[in-house]
């Protein structure tokens, strides 16, 4: 492995035995100021729970729970997965939800990218290749802005998205923790690309 995919960063897979995880790409600090626009004339506009910016990620598969085996097995392959890949841009396209408008997950998605697309394939098989079972629903670039957002009252077409750019970097992977304020997300790894 060259030296350029190195991250000195120190993995932090706790002392539990097991907990939640998922892998996911960092969004720049110009795209967060962009996300934080959004969710705030979302907010003003309509009830829900609205992250606040740092936690902000493109989600590319959710693990459950895995072991701190499996995760030093799984941050090996992802390695190997950054290897074949450069630096790449995205940029913001549009505002969507998941499921019913009067109870919705509201995010932005990125314009379409094929580079995108297969490392998100190449994730997969990944997880599949150390044998860590996931939600293999099929991809969907996303950035979470809102959950359990009542869209009863509003047109999500009528909030302009400005198509900021960020660079993808890298695959990091998260150790979430449920709270009842909600989550607390901690980078485990990150493979730099």
């Amino acid at each position: 492995m060259s030296d350029r995919h190195h991250d000195h960063r120190p993995r932090n897979f706790g002392h539990d035995n097991t907990f939640r995880a998922f892998i996911a790409l960092d969004i720049e600090p110009d795209a967060r100021h962009e996300l934080s626009r959004l969710a705030a004339e979302l907010k003003a506009q309509c009830h829900g729970s609205y992250p606040t910016s740092d936690m902000y990620h493109m989600t590319v598969a959710f693990l459950g729970d895995i072991t701190i085996s499996q995760a030093e097995s799984l941050s090996r392959v992802l390695e190997e997965v950054a290897e074949k890949y450069e630096p790449f841009e995205l940029r913001l396209c549009r505002l969507g939800y998941f499921a019913q408008p009067e109870s919705a997950t509201v995010f932005c998605s990125t314009e379409r990218d094929n580079t995108l697309l297969s490392l998100a394939q190449d994730v997969y098989r990944a997880a599949w290749d150390v044998r860590i079972p996931f939600d293999d629903k099929p991809f969907r670039a996303h950035i979470t802005l809102g959950r359990r957002v009542d869209l009863s009252t509003i047109r999500l077409n009528s909030i302009e998205v400005n198509h900021v750019p960020f660079t993808v970097k890298g695959l990091t992977l998260y150790k979430s923790t449920l709270r009842p304020s909600g989550p607390i997300y901690e980078a485990v790894s990150f493979c730099k690309f």
